[in-house]
């Protein structure tokens, strides 16, 4: 028999399901002789080009089909969601059993993408099969019937009746229009239930002649990887109460045979049938000669009317206007130079046949421009060095002036496109990404544009939750890893999509919890959730929706839903597909608002590098450690790196940014000392060092491009080379070291002079400093781009720094970003002395505000949780629309407004807006007062507390039992006037801010800088770590505290301590045999004596 229905941890897109994979399914088919593997998952068509690769990989048929959602009627708000097994017996049905399940996901999504009897009957009979599925086809379990089609009183009162009814309905309808080719699907779980409706199918096979099939219905492999489906389900916090007496495993043809008969239901004969008939899958087409399973490159046209030839001349056409426009502005000793550049670029476009590529990205962009798209100067990786590409607009650099030499070759040669068939890389680095995505269906049509899916596989935290459940580890180790992991998790969400995989899970994970977190990742990969991949694009010439498929999935964070396709950016790549990547990065957009705000053109890189090269200015941030919004030296740990290293130049800056990388870590040190450093071997020295950058670090890529060319192999070739090295196969690296030591000793013995044995030895060595390299380096157009965007935001930073914090604080408390707020705050105060204007009543605290003239920037209220846009508005109008002599007047003004209620007014006393009528003790206490008395025209004498008595006796008519006629509007004036004008304790008014505006801003004058409050604590290391507010200058600083010491007087947050004895002492760490040792370089603050003032 063969298995086509099955699911993997892919059918937990939509229900937590399984943890199996697909790989699982072909090994164990193999080992069962079956002939098929099936690509089958809830409520869609599953992975189906990895079921595609592993049908080759394992001598397998691919069987292509999904377990669709199906109900009456689609468009009605029915949760039912029957199940039906959907299989493809050729292209024709495969496309479309898409289409209908594309239909399924915009038309009939409610919770779940559902299929109706329109659809289904849609299908053509003779290209499809079908079966029932599970007992989840039948009506009875799920109440299915949709109001439109039967009276909710003859429902209630037929019951079972009318459900089976409904279920012959369905089946009847189905077996009339497919025939032959639907099958009942009879299950071997020993349940009642499932004997009940087996009972059921087996009467209406008869009744209507309609074939039975086996269904398995495999959630895992073996009965023993129960467990781990399981866990996948714990994880959701899902139990299904019915699922005793369930088989789920991937059985052998005997067990099949044992369990139905155990289940008493059918005859042997019966189940033979049943279960040969399964074979109906070998006689389903092959895919191999269909398109999109093809290794061919998909790349679109927009010109299907044009011939190759006439498409290139339209290229070189666009490319010959852009250059003579270009040139305007480039010295005349320089044209032979720049005409023969790009004349070799056009060549290379034209032989690799890729001129659609620019020409469709040139379209989009021209679009999203013409409609207020935002779009980098820098550029993004290697296609900057495509000069073509920059006279397309994707960036303004240009590589013939870069003080770093880049390589067109890096993008684009006609030995990888035409040999290897991948296609190049245009990343799109843009500011408004929704503008350009909507610009790509404005050119190519939308048919033919969808964004990609991504898979979200178990987060590290739920992962590592999984394996410490199934390996029953300590409670309080798995919580404090836990807590760790989450710290990493909150780092990559604020990260922008281009610094994502920048971002280390290590680095935030002790040392010695390491091999927890390793023994965990083998629950990385099992599929949680899907979403819309956040910068990747399907362009393709054919019917998205039919040759692939669409999906609808939804964002977790801000419920919006996108129509997506279902393949992802691994399965583009692998089949050629031609995926546009649209990156939203938010310094394209931060450089274009601080632009703004300065009221100044955006000027191009030409004029950035011109303007930074000699002001000092720009340079002196990176020096003294103001690296706030520079792109790539933000961190805290780089930004120490970066105030060692001291860059002076943008060769220094983008060798700084490629050196930072882990891979470069056995180097660094060497790198940031800057010692003269060369290999003493002339050739290959003069190859790596440039004018700007007098070294002889391997940074980049292209420098071992350019090594490998002097010893001979042809440029285009050379980042081919430098891949093959880095995978390390034997068989390939073996002849290129050969022929790389004969030709670079040639070199050399022919320019230097030198003997044969010399430069063998040093031939020698020069490929084993270029093999180990292979594994690190860096794209130098990647690392100019990113230095380039850095440069920006630092001569705006060093030239107009109110308005680029200005710009900064909105930009991230829109975000909700509070923690860069914090450092935006404090670096602004340290670096210019610009200081954070209070939240006050009368300034403007609508939005971020710079006011030169007193040297502060107002912060903006809705960076405070709860109070929005609304209530902002309405406190600076009304402080602008009335004068104020006490607090009381305002008060009885604030209780008309209906944007601020009591919680809010209690909010803002807090963090002192109002202190300019009187201290936030005084305003409190009269606030207790306010609430009670307010409006209030009587009292019960038994009730009225002792402090108002004196008021209320004053401003009322006593009688026996009452005080009547209260005037509470005298009393309350005279109360605001008696009251003494007291302060809350500064420990209370630390702790509110850090609580409500999430940092500090208070700082007490005349005070020694040894005093500070404690913001942070973190116990779970071994040293236990501190974050203190300097109360003097608002200086922010993070100590660490011996153990020891630590347990002998323990400091918590909120605490204000004395700090009497600190020492820096070099930070511990394991080398690469894991051994403890202290480094020289790279020192921490120890807390060694102190004493508490609070």
């Amino acid at each position: 028999m063969q298995n086509y229905h099955r699911h993997t941890s892919y059918s937990n897109i939509y229900t937590a399901d399984s943890a199996a994979v697909n790989e699982d399914y072909a090994k164990r088919a193999v080992e069962l002789g079956h002939k098929v593997i099936s690509s089958v998952e809830h409520g869609w068509q599953g992975y189906y080009f990895e079921t595609y690769e592993l049908a080759h990989k394992y001598n397998l048929k691919m069987v292509f089909g999904a377990e669709a959602y199906w109900v009456y009627n689609r468009h009605s708000k029915d949760r039912g969601n029957h199940h039906i097994i959907l299989l493809a017996k050729n292209e024709n049905g495969r496309q479309a059993i898409n289409d209908i399940l594309s239909e399924a996901s915009i038309s009939g999504y409610y919770y779940k993408p559902r299929v109706d009897l329109e659809l289904l009957l849609s299908l053509p009979a003779d290209d499809v099969f079908i079966t029932s599925a599970c007992i989840a086809f039948h009506s009875s379990d799920v109440g299915l019937t949709g109001d439109e089609m039967v009276d909710p009183l003859l429902k209630e009162y037929l019951g079972e009746q009318l459900n089976k009814s409904m279920d012959e309905h369905i089946i009847k309808s189905l077996h009339e229009h497919f025939k032959e080719n639907f099958m009942l699907e009879i299950q071997y779980h020993n349940t009642e239930k499932q004997k009940q409706w087996n009972t059921y199918l087996l009467e209406m096979s008869k009744k209507y002649n309609i074939e039975l099939i086996v269904g398995l219905d495999s959630h895992y492999i073996y009965e023993n990887d129960a467990q781990e489906r399981d866990y996948v389900l714990a994880a959701k916090n899902i139990h299904y109460e019915d699922e005793e007496g369930w088989f789920m495993d991937y059985p052998d043809d005997n067990t099949v045979m044992k369990r139905f008969l155990q289940q008493g239901i059918f005859t042997q004969k019966q189940i033979q049938r049943a279960m040969d008939n399964t074979d109906i899958c070998l006689s389903f087409d092959n895919y191999d000669n269909v398109y999109v399973f093809s290794k061919e490159i998909k790349l679109p046209t927009l010109y299907l009317d044009l011939t190759k030839e006439e498409k290139d001349k339209k290229y070189s056409r666009l490319i010959t206007k852009k250059f003579k426009e270009y040139m305007k502005n480039v010295p005349s000793e320089r044209y032979n130079e720049y005409f023969e550049g790009v004349k070799k670029e056009v060549e290379t476009y034209k032989d690799t046949g890729m001129v659609d590529y620019p020409l469709i990205d040139y379209a989009i962009v021209q679009d999203a421009v013409n409609n207020g798209g935002l779009i980098t100067d820098t550029g993004r990786g290697s296609a900057v060095g495509y000069f073509t590409n920059t006279l397309c607009g994707f960036s303004k650099v240009d590589r013939f002036t870069s003080a770093i030499k880049l390589y067109p070759e890096r993008f684009i040669s006609k030995t990888r496109i035409l040999e290897t068939h991948s296609l190049p890389d245009i990343d799109l680095n843009v500011g408004t990404p929704e503008i350009f995505e909507q610009a790509q269906i404005n050119v190519l049509g939308e048919d033919h544009v969808a964004p990609m899916i991504a898979f979200g596989t178990f987060k590290k935290k739920s992962a590592f939750k999984l394996y410490a459940r199934a390996k029953g580890l300590n409670f309080d180790i798995a919580n404090e890893i836990s807590e760790q992991i989450g710290k990493y998790e909150d780092a990559v969400k604020y990260a922008d999509d281009d610094e994502k995989d920048e971002i280390d899970l290590y680095d935030y994970v002790d040392k010695k919890y390491e091999s927890y977190i390793k023994a965990s990742e083998k629950y990385w990969g099992i599929i949680s959730d899907k979403k819309k991949a956040p910068s990747a694009y399907l362009l393709y010439q054919g019917n998205i929706r039919k040759e692939i498929g669409l999906i609808k999935c939804k964002s977790e964070s801000s419920k919006k839903e996108y129509i997506t396709c279902v393949i992802d950016g691994a399965i583009a790549e692998d089949y050629k597909y031609f995926k546009n990547d649209i990156l939203k990065v938010d310094v394209v957009l931060l450089i274009d608002k601080i632009f703004k705000r300065i009221g100044i053109e955006h000027f191009d890189v030409n004029k950035l590098l011109e303007l930074v090269e000699s002001d000092q200015k720009v340079w002196n941030l990176y020096a003294n450690g103001y690296t706030i919004g520079l792109n790539q030296c933000e961190k805290d740990t780089t930004t120490k790196k970066c105030m060692k290293y001291k860059p002076s130049n943008v060769s220094e800056l983008s060798a700084f940014i490629a050196g930072i990388r882990p891979g470069f870590k056995s180097m660094y040190s060497k790198f940031e000392s800057r010692e003269p450093f060369d290999y003493g071997i002339p050739a290959f020295d003069k190859i790596i060092q440039t004018e700007q950058f007098p070294y002889s670090f391997i940074m980049y890529q292209e420098q071992t491009m350019n090594t490998l060319n002097y010893a001979g192999f042809p440029l285009d070739e050379c980042y081919g080379i430098i891949k093959a090295i880095a995978k390390k196969h034997p068989e390939k690296v073996r002849p290129l070291k050969s022929k790389f030591i004969e030709g670079f000793k040639n070199r050399i013995i022919e320019d230097e002079g030198l003997d044969h044995s010399k430069a063998q030895e040093m031939s020698e060595k020069v490929w084993q400093i270029i093999s180990d390299s292979c594994g690190y380096g860096f794209n130098s157009a990647h690392a100019f781009c990113m230095a380039l965007d850095s440069l920006y935001n630092a001569w705006q930073k060093a030239n107009y720094p109110y308005e680029f914090y200005e710009v900064m604080l909105q930009h991230y408390s829109d975000k909700g970003n509070k923690d860069k707020v914090a450092l935006i705050k404090q670096e602004m105060l340290k670096a210019y002395d610009i200081r954070e204007g209070k939240f006050k009543f009368g300034a403007d605290n609508r939005k971020f505000k710079a006011d030169k003239e007193n040297k502060v920037i107002y912060s903006s209220l809705l960076g405070i949780k709860g109070l929005s846009q609304k209530c902002a508005d309405d406190l600076f109008k009304l402080s602008q629309k009335s004068q104020f002599d006490n607090f009381y007047d305002l008060y009885k003004a604030l209780k008309k407004v209906k944007s601020i209620n009591a919680g809010k007014v209690n909010v803002l006393v807090k963090i002192g807006y109002f202190d300019d009528f009187g201290k936030i003790g005084k305003i409190q206490q009269f606030l207790d007062t306010a609430n009670d008395l307010y409006e209030r025209s009587q009292f019960s004498k038994s009730d009225v507390k002792a402090d108002y008595l004196p008021y209320i006796m004053k401003y009322s008519e006593e009688t026996e039992k009452q005080y009547r006629n209260f005037d509470f509007d005298k009393a309350l004036y005279d109360i605001w006037n008696d009251l003494e004008d007291k302060d809350i304790p500064l420990y209370c008014k630390l702790q509110n801010e850090l609580e409500l505006l999430g940092y500090i801003q208070t700082t007490v004058e005349n005070i020694s800088p040894q005093y500070a409050f404690i913001t942070e604590y973190e116990c779970k290391y071994k040293n236990p770590k501190l974050t203190l507010y300097r109360l003097c200058n608002g200086d922010v600083e993070i100590v660490k505290v011996k153990r020891p010491k630590y347990d002998e007087s323990p400091i918590h947050q909120g605490n204000i301590i004395k700090t009497i004895e600190c020492s820096n002492e070099g930070r511990w760490y394991k080398d690469e045999n894991d051994e403890w040792q202290q480094d020289k370089n790279d020192k921490e603050t120890i807390l060694k004596k102190w004493s508490f003032v609070r």
